[in-house]
């Protein structure tokens, strides 16, 4: 699926996604399941207790383990390029379809086609710098808000400049949960980011949040 141009800068930052096959909520997993990795139970919990629609509707899940994306990630920086194309991983996404809608939470992460050091005053949505080495970008389109990362991850191989021209970019878009805060969103993007920073062995070691209290509520 590629991003059109019009779309908010951080999911211009993220084209291609990559998905997993499909699998039911109540099926076994035969592979580390993605959505868990990155969300842990508590974050299973949190999207089953404030999903919109009935409890007793099935909320299907697909998913790319971390193993898989950091694969990925290894095969687009193995012969980096600034000017190169790159493509995202969803490594969760959790579906309910309700009352003829089909509302989606869905993370994906991958190499940033926008630099760290990005202008802010063109860009839309807000921005808020978490520390040097990773930036949030908050960006609402229509009725659905999307909640972006950015992380400097110097990768092996790679010239020093690297992580600030081709940062790793995360982005978790939400419309199957409601009555929730944007620092929730922004509490469980950060542990997703964390668990992809671990998993892709980042040699600046940045040092990514347990949590961070946005001003954009």
């Amino acid at each position: 699926m590629k991003r059109i141009a019009a779309i908010p800068l951080i999911l211009a930052s993220l084209a291609f996604p990559v998905t997993s096959c499909s699998t039911g909520a109540g099926e076994p997993h035969s592979a580390p399941d993605g959505c868990e990795e990155v969300l842990g139970s508590s974050g299973i919990k949190w999207v089953n207790d404030h999903a919109t629609g009935d409890a007793g509707e099935t909320i299907e899940r697909s998913a790319m383990s971390l193993k898989e994306s950091r694969e990925e990630y290894l095969e687009q920086m193995e012969s980096w390029d600034p000017e190169g194309t790159h493509w995202s991983s969803e490594l969760c996404t959790m579906r309910k379809f309700t009352s003829g809608k089909n509302a989606v939470l869905r993370i994906e992460f991958g190499p940033s086609s926008t630099p760290f050091d990005f202008d802010t005053k063109g860009s839309e949505g807000t921005t808020e710098l978490v520390n040097a080495d990773v930036k949030l970008h908050q960006v609402k389109e229509r009725e659905t808000t999307h909640y972006g990362i950015y992380v400097k991850c110097k990768m092996p191989g790679t010239p020093p400049h690297q992580a600030t021209r081709t940062p790793l970019a995360g982005v978790l878009t939400d419309t199957l949960t409601e009555g929730t805060t944007a620092d929730a969103h922004v509490t469980y993007l950060l542990r997703s980011t964390r668990a992809v920073v671990k998993s892709l062995q980042c040699e600046n070691k940045p040092a990514v949040p347990v949590n961070f209290r946005t001003s954009k509520q």
